[in-house]
């Protein structure tokens, strides 16, 4: 995973709902680093609780083929 990256956010305690961010950091105190659009239109930093936090990738995995080897 490389950063920053595009998320959506989800986060009830916030009232946030599908709500576009940047994930700049995940720090070891246990908090995602984000920076929020707010009505504003301003950009804030924003340190988001990971068990309470839902945070879903814009860009798609890349797919990899598995090949599916079979022992006789």
């Amino acid at each position: 995973m490389e950063l920053p990256a595009r998320v959506l956010v989800y986060c009830q305690l916030m009232g946030l709902t599908k709500h576009p961010a940047t994930l700049v950091a995940i720090r070891p105190e246990g908090y995602y680093e984000l920076r929020l659009t707010f009505q504003d239109g301003r950009q804030h930093l924003t340190l988001m609780p990971i068990p309470q936090s839902v945070l879903v990738f814009t860009e798609p995995e890349v797919e990899v083929a598995v090949e599916m080897a079979i022992e006789r």
